[in-house]
């Protein structure tokens, strides 16, 4: 409860924030606009934006930890933060930018799921992928991405996509026995499941068993090499 409370008063706080942002969005102040947002990070969470956008995610939650505990409350706020400034810089005209920024957000949140100070706040956290989901859509990932990513459809039964997912990361690393094992992992989990579960998937039984020979022969092929 008093992580909750926490976490919606900071938020309250960037609400404030941004409704100047917005105004000067609007307006299409843009300028005006990124240095407001950057001011409420500093205040809000002590962070430099520039900073941020240099470091790596495990940096960043490694900023925001103390104790070795992640303060959830201020790893949501970021995302939010990094979220709004990618869309600032994209209506800006700066897309690479803005983009960058909304993947840096999604792979801070993807990262938060599995750790143990988001437990309860889950719903929270994958309410903010989803809209990110869509905005980095056509972006190219990394493979430290695409392996959060693969986790994060699994678990939420997203079973295509994360098939996709999968596929991809083979294609890129040419086969990874680490990711075909992992694969092997999933389908043998996912053929377990009732038929009602596959089909939410947007999979059928036959596309698994299909999908798990695929791989069984792809680890064969590597072992023989």
């Amino acid at each position: 409860m008093y992580q909750r409370d926490y976490m919606m008063r900071l938020i309250q706080q960037f609400s404030e924030a941004m409704v100047k942002v917005m105004f000067q969005r609007r307006n299409r102040q843009f300028a005006e606009a990124m240095e407001l947002l950057v001011q409420a990070m500093q205040r809000l969470l002590g962070l430099n934006s520039k900073m941020v956008q240099a470091l790596a995610v495990k940096d960043i939650i490694a900023l925001l930890s103390m104790q070795g505990r992640l303060d959830a409350g201020k790893g949501l706020l970021l995302a939010d933060m990094l979220k709004a400034e990618g869309e600032l810089l994209m209506d800006a005209g700066d897309e690479r930018a803005g983009q960058a920024s909304c993947m840096k957000a999604l792979e801070l949140l993807l990262e938060m799921r599995w750790m143990e100070e988001t437990a309860d706040l889950r719903d929270e956290v994958d309410s903010r992928i989803v809209p990110l989901l869509d905005a980095t859509q056509k972006l190219r990932k990394s493979k430290a991405v695409l392996a959060l990513l693969l986790g994060y459809y699994d678990s939420t039964g997203m079973l295509s996509k994360a098939e996709d997912t999968l596929f991809f990361m083979l294609e890129e690393d040419q086969g990874d026995p680490a990711v075909i094992t992992q694969g092997l992992e999933m389908y043998e989990r996912w053929l377990k499941l009732d038929v009602s579960a596959v089909e939410q998937g947007n999979l059928t039984r036959d596309e698994l068993e299909e999908s798990y020979e695929i791989l069984i022969k792809m680890k064969q092929n590597g072992s023989s090499n």
